[in-house]
């Protein structure tokens, strides 16, 4: 199946060099310098991936990646971001980016990111799970709904959750009281939709607890084991809903 990439950038040299790029390795890609050109594009065409500008004219980087990931079928996200903006690139990623590249970038090394990527969201497209068989995870009063990626605290309130969190919270919880390493927690369960970026997981674990902190105890929940891991110290039951 044709993979289209949409590449968003203000700057017209940059978009048409990428545009370029990719193309020239046998990839179909589209440009847009505004986010309301990217909505046109949106209405007409079904991309894989959107590869942000973090500086556009008329939206911040930001706020066109949240949108993107409240898409119906949301595309994958490469941040792109000059070598001073790495303060985006981080909250990209914590808002749910599965990748990211600096300017200047070597070409090689952009289409080695761009396949992965992409191959990875293919990887978390399979068919809907039954909502009867999907476990809830239980622990110290807090729930995980794997089918809606839904964390409730122990007072019944929403946690918002990024991918990238949810996907490291299902593989510790799916193994509590083991040491996990961040390969480990990369691959998730066997039924995982997707998998989170390397330079994700770090990331992921801090945000993860300071929501968890947010009750008292959690933020223990998730512990270091140095030079090793981490490891979710706290029993955990599958419940049905």
């Amino acid at each position: 199946m044709e993979k289209r990439i949409l590449i968003l950038d203000g700057d017209p040299v940059a978009r048409h060099d990428m545009t370029g790029l990719l193309s020239g390795y046998g990839l179909t890609a589209l440009g847009a310098g505004t986010a309301r050109e990217m909505e046109q594009i949106l209405r007409e065409t079904q991309v894989n991936l959107v590869m942000l500008d973090m500086v556009l004219p008329d939206a911040s980087g930001l706020s066109v990646c949240s949108r993107l990931l409240t898409l119906p079928s949301p595309p994958a996200i490469m941040v792109v971001s000059d070598s001073g903006e790495e303060c985006d690139v981080v909250v990209g990623l914590e808002l749910g980016a599965d990748d990211y590249v600096i300017k200047p970038y070597r070409p090689r090394e952009l289409l080695a990111r761009v396949r992965a990527v992409l191959r990875r969201h293919d990887d978390g497209r399979p068919d809907e799970p039954a909502r009867d068989t999907t476990p809830v995870f239980s622990f110290d009063g807090w729930r995980l709904n794997v089918a809606t990626q839904t964390l409730l605290d122990p007072r019944g309130g929403t946690v918002p959750l990024a991918t990238a969190e949810f996907l490291v919270l299902w593989a510790l919880v799916d193994r509590p009281n083991q040491v996990l390493t961040r390969d480990e927690l990369r691959q998730g369960p066997p039924d995982a939709h997707a998998r989170p970026a390397p330079q994700q997981v770090n990331v992921a674990i801090s945000r993860l607890r300071s929501k968890l902190g947010r009750v008292d105890g959690g933020a223990y929940l998730i512990r270091t084991v140095r030079h090793v891991g981490y490891i979710f110290a706290t029993r955990v039951d599958r419940v049905q809903e």
